[in-house]
């Protein structure tokens, strides 16, 4: 599967920095969420190595997650099922009773994007697909990968 990753400046190196950590967001077709200039990468990744963030706490490792989970209420102020939720993105923090200043939300769910992408490296795999603003998204894990971007 072929997969695109706009960037506003050239990669180089994978790093921690940032919101989404090691992980860098992919689509199918390219879509820029920069102004001005940007470069497109593309990579080639196994479906096999994405799960669906709605099947994440249906695999048989799920109990693994469970750090994430009590990570998330406590970030959230939300009760363990609704951190799943969170987590599988069947939920969103912008549309559920929680302890967050509203200033603060678009941040908060970026951080449970990038929990999600650690959700699926814990449980073995390389990335998840989710939905977001833009429709299906693939968070993928690219700590020393970088030279697997094919700029396009």
């Amino acid at each position: 599967m072929k997969l695109f990753h706009t960037s506003p400046a050239e990669i180089t190196e994978i790093h921690s920095d940032g919101s989404f950590g090691e992980f860098l967001f992919f689509s199918a077709d390219e879509y820029v969420m920069t102004t001005g200039d940007y470069v497109t990468y593309a990579i080639d990744i196994d479906e096999g190595d994405l799960i669906d963030a709605e099947q994440l706490f249906y695999h048989e490792g799920a109990e693994k997650l469970a750090p994430l989970v009590e990570q998330v209420v406590s970030m959230v102020g939300c009760d363990e099922d609704t951190a799943e939720e969170l987590i599988a993105q069947t939920a969103d923090v912008h549309g559920i009773d929680c302890d967050i200043d509203p200033e603060d939300l678009a941040e908060v769910s970026w951080e449970i994007q990038r929990i999600t992408g650690e959700a699926a490296v814990m449980l073995g795999f390389r990335g998840v697909a989710m939905n977001d603003e833009q429709g299906r998204a693939y968070l993928i894990h690219m700590a020393g990968r970088a030279d697997e971007l094919e700029a396009v």
